[in-house]
């Protein structure tokens, strides 16, 4: 299955591993994954792959987002319930952005 991942996190010129960095604050990576894999897994194997990844994006030990991050999942450009979606397979296409939670008005 091909899926994007997309991180809107300032990682510079160094995002990771098979990360195009396509400008200071937004990274793409373009990956084929077995079919079953959850969003939780994904994480932990970029990290794994990727020092960055790990110490901005995701917490190995504790396998979850750092504070202050969340995570958006689409599918031909519509969300994907967002309710365990941590927990819930990756479909083919599927695109996992990776952001900041923004507060305030």
């Amino acid at each position: 299955m091909n899926i994007r991942v997309e991180l809107w996190l300032w990682l510079g010129n160094e995002p990771g591993v098979g990360f195009q960095a396509l400008s200071e604050m937004r990274s793409l990576r373009e990956m084929d994954v077995e079919e079953g894999l959850t969003v939780t897994q994904l994480l932990d194997r970029l990290a794994a792959e990727s020092p960055v990844i790990e110490e901005k994006v995701f917490d190995r030990k504790n396998r979850k987002l750092l504070p202050n991050l969340s995570v958006v999942v689409t599918h031909d450009g519509l969300v994907v319930s967002p309710f365990d979606v941590e927990k819930s397979p990756i479909g083919d296409g599927y695109k996992i952005t990776i952001l900041p939670l923004y507060v305030g008005g």
